[in-house]
């Protein structure tokens, strides 16, 4: 029995552009693509910006049962996040991708920055460039769902989390009378996990965690149950309005 290759064409969907409709690959398939080409290669995502306090806002359309038509609104939310994505392919590729997200726009706009970080870092490596349609233009946004990636990318991912950011040098600043002032010194990246911490701890109205005492594993952990608990909230809140928005309509 012949071996079955991964054919992308398979797997495409209809997406609209400006020029009408245009065919587009999945994140989700982009990743079982790169998996049987390339089975040695390895994604690892980087949390460079997660800021829930941010004010975010969007345009979006919305019913209005009084007149009877859909009209544009501004949608206001707090939260903003920018991830980066490398993956290499074992053989020497390598590609990375950056991609944000905000509140206003999703209610699990981590999720989806982390995925469309992935997404063009592996569209950088050829998997689906063909397909990505505007995905690189931010004039037009194509958002894909959250993917759960296989063991493998896990654990690249966590070793990622778990390693300190390289941070960048600062570029010396200059007085007004031209002379140079000595750079700043980098930020902490362990205090900057702290402070992470602390800011979602008080999002979700939880006790203050003992960020002083913990290590930066413990540090990891706990932003993740943080993060994950503050992501169901925010979609039980989103399913919450939805079926109000709903029932208003069946009214």
């Amino acid at each position: 029995m012949a071996e079955h290759k991964f054919n992308p064409n398979e797997h495409l969907i209809q997406i609209k552009n400006r020029g009408g409709s245009a065919d587009y690959l999945t994140v989700q398939w982009r990743l079982v693509w790169f998996r049987e080409k390339y089975p040695n290669g390895t994604i690892d995502t980087e949390e460079l910006e997660v800021d829930l306090d941010r004010e975010t806002e969007e345009e979006t359309y919305q019913w209005n049962n009084e007149t009877r038509r859909s009209e544009k609104v501004i949608k206001r939310a707090r939260g903003y996040a920018r991830f980066k994505a490398t993956a290499t392919n074992g053989e020497g590729g390598r590609a990375t991708g950056t991609k944000s997200e905000k509140a206003a726009s999703f209610a699990d706009y981590i999720e989806k920055a982390e995925t469309g970080a992935i997404g063009r870092a592996l569209a950088g490596l050829g998997f689906g460039t063909q397909f990505t349609g505007d995905e690189f233009d931010e004039q037009h946004r194509i958002v894909d769902a959250p993917v759960q990636s296989n063991q493998t990318e896990r654990n690249s991912q966590s070793a990622a989390s778990n390693r300190p950011a390289k941070a960048s040098q600062p570029a010396p600043s200059t007085s007004p009378a031209g002379a140079s002032l000595p750079p700043q010194p980098a930020a902490d990246p362990l205090e900057k996990k702290r402070a992470v911490a602390l800011k979602y701890a008080e999002r979700l109205q939880l006790n203050k965690p003992p960020v002083e005492t913990m290590d930066e594993i413990s540090l990891d952990d706990k932003i993740s149950q943080y993060k994950m608990e503050y992501q169901q909230r925010q979609q039980s809140a989103k399913a919450e309005t939805e079926a109000r928005a709903a029932l208003a309509t069946e009214r």
